[in-house]
């Protein structure tokens, strides 16, 4: 079960924001790190899916399913992930 959520702060940023951010407030690139922001929940959230049914050592009958979490309302949701 992958759950991703509503309002997630990975939604409000890019890379660029963080390596900018660090070199002004460290002195220091940052831009070797892929903080792997992203624009959309749901895409997101399947792309992971995905990477995970796609990984040979898990037992090809082990499901994997994606949900996401509504932070207003608490309720989960799946997601058909093909």
């Amino acid at each position: 079960m992958v759950i991703h959520h509503t309002d997630c702060g990975m939604l409000t940023f890019t890379n660029e924001d963080i390596w900018s951010k660090l070199q002004t407030e460290t002195g220091t690139s940052a831009e070797a790190i892929d903080f792997l922001p992203f624009s959309d929940v749901e895409e997101s959230l399947k792309e992971d899916v995905r990477t995970i049914r796609a990984n040979p050592f898990l037992p090809k009958d082990v499901e994997v399913t994606g949900w996401v979490h509504d932070v207003q309302t608490g309720r989960l949701r799946e997601v058909t992930v093909t």
